[in-house]
């Protein structure tokens, strides 16, 4: 059982993306907006929507409500936003490269939808060098259980999740990251990077799950009225600690109480869907003098 609290991305760290920022025109203080005009801010990466005609000299990221209203991060930082539904797409390949203010081994993907993601690794010598070079294939191959589906299914969808470990990152080295193979349109709805942690053994017993907030009504006349809404992956982990360990766990955890972060049993198993990126809603460690503490940690996933 493992954990990665992400680094904020901050505009030190995204040195550059071929995710160009012009959702819509930047703000612009001499411009009178009309109700239902859209602009974006370069300095927050927002983009706001106009609440009110006559809308002149009223800066978006101090205002109120009264003048404008916050409608989300702009397509090239959608990936950093928290939010798995809100995707950032780009026709072709998407492009970061983030220049790292701290020590990170991990690099978590999700939402995507894409045949492939490649990270790529330079270290601050002058010239850098190239220190890693891994690139993941994401055709979903879950339908092929037998020769007859081999030749028979048409392999259309992507894997939504994806995750890079064992390299080693430093302070000032670049990680340069490409989502993409040049066909298509690829998406990705959040790029979580950090440090693994572990927390214990992972157990029988974890489950995986899913909760769709779409409404689902019947009417009059008896036909099903159904409204897609978002969805969410909740996760409730099962893992053994040694007693010594409790404190540590709980802190680690206790840390990350309003944080969203990555929660993962183990490698070999992500692709089973034991991985997680959310907020847990609660943990319980049962405190033994000998033998093991079996720990239940409950993850609500972000949508």
């Amino acid at each position: 059982m493992k954990m990665i609290p992400p680094v904020a991305v901050t505009d030190a760290i995204l040195t550059s993306s071929n995710v160009t920022e012009n959702d819509y025109d930047a703000w612009d203080s001499g411009t009178t907006y009309s109700a239902g005009e859209f602009a974006i801010l370069t300095s927050t990466h927002k983009i706001y929507e106009s609440a009110a005609g006559s809308n002149l000299n009223n800066d978006p990221s101090t205002d109120d409500g009264t003048w404008w209203t916050e409608i989300g991060y702009t397509n090239r930082w959608r990936v950093f936003d928290d939010k798995i539904a809100s995707v950032t797409s780009r026709a072709g390949t998407i492009t970061y490269t983030l220049t790292m203010n701290q020590f990170v081994d991990a690099i978590a993907f999700f939402g995507l939808n894409a045949p492939q993601v490649r990270v790529q690794i330079y270290d601050d010598a002058s010239p850098a060098n190239e220190v890693y070079d891994t690139a993941e294939e994401l055709v979903d191959t879950s339908e092929i259980i037998d020769w007859y589906t081999y030749f028979t299914i048409e392999l259309e969808s992507y894997e939504p999740t994806v995750m890079f470990t064992g390299f080693t990152c430093f302070p000032n080295y670049q990680i340069v990251i490409t989502i993409g193979d040049g066909t298509g349109t690829p998406e990705c709805g959040e790029i979580a990077i950090g440090r693994v942690v572990t927390l214990g053994d992972t157990l029988e017993g974890t489950e995986i799950g899913m909760d769709s907030f779409s409404r689902k009504e019947q009417d009059e006349y008896g036909d099903w009225v159904i409204v897609p809404r978002s969805k969410s992956d909740p996760t409730d982990f099962l893992f053994a600690i040694t007693p010594s360990n409790a404190g540590r766990v709980r802190s680690r955890l206790a840390a990350r109480r309003d944080l969203a972060t990555v929660y993962f049993a183990d490698e070999s198993l992500i692709s089973y869907g034991a991985i997680a990126y959310g907020y847990f809603e609660k943990f319980r460690i049962p405190l033994s003098y000998q033998g093991k503490s079996i720990v239940r940690l409950e993850i609500q996933a972000l949508t």
